[in-house]
């Protein structure tokens, strides 16, 4: 591993624990969210808190200096950064959409990042979260696989009626709680 990033242990361990799993979260979350149909006021929230969210882990996978971690410091030697996963031009979209006080805010609604990007943006993630999690070292899997089955034991989210059926539902197995219903 080479970074010159060196948190306190403590602060590692909180971040891997704590803080990267909620990420993971809420951008699953939120981005299911997004897709129904609200007033303009909580769907913009919500696309922002996705974009918002999405932002922070590609930081985070592409080692960008505005995360404080290095994803190689809980993996094998063997992993290598892909910093072509998502282009760098999403991050500047990212960037100029979600920041409204800037003279390079998006002012298009063409222009802006809409469900078919979010949905590229969110599989890119999951498909670097998976490489991620398949590289961590034997501690890291160990605690990785904790929170994999805490979040299993939580109760399932039933998406609201009209909520369309995605392929993060499908993959999370939550659209069996609606169809059994039916």
């Amino acid at each position: 591993m080479t970074t010159n990033k060196k948190p306190a242990p403590h602060l590692k361990e909180e971040f891997f624990t704590e803080h990267l799993p909620y990420e993971i979260t809420m951008l699953r979350a939120t981005y299911e969210l997004a897709r129904v149909q609200k007033p303009a006021a909580e769907h913009n929230a919500l696309v922002e808190a996705f974009l918002l969210h999405a932002r922070n882990l590609i930081e985070f996978f592409k080692d960008r200096p505005a995360c404080d971690f290095d994803p190689r410091m809980f993996t094998a030697a063997s992993y290598q950064l892909n910093k072509d996963f998502v282009a760098d031009g999403v991050m500047a979209k990212i960037n100029r959409q979600t920041s409204h006080l800037t003279a390079k805010r998006i002012s298009n609604a063409a222009d802006e990042l809409g469900p078919r990007d979010w949905a590229l943006i969110l599989r890119a993630l999951e498909e670097e979260i998976s490489r991620f999690a398949k590289a961590l070292t034997r501690d890291y899997a160990a605690k990785w696989l904790l929170h994999q089955q805490a979040q299993a034991a939580r109760p399932v989210p039933v998406p609201p009626a009209d909520a369309a059926s995605s392929f993060v539902l499908r993959r999370a197995n939550l659209t069996a709680a609606q169809a059994s219903k039916t």
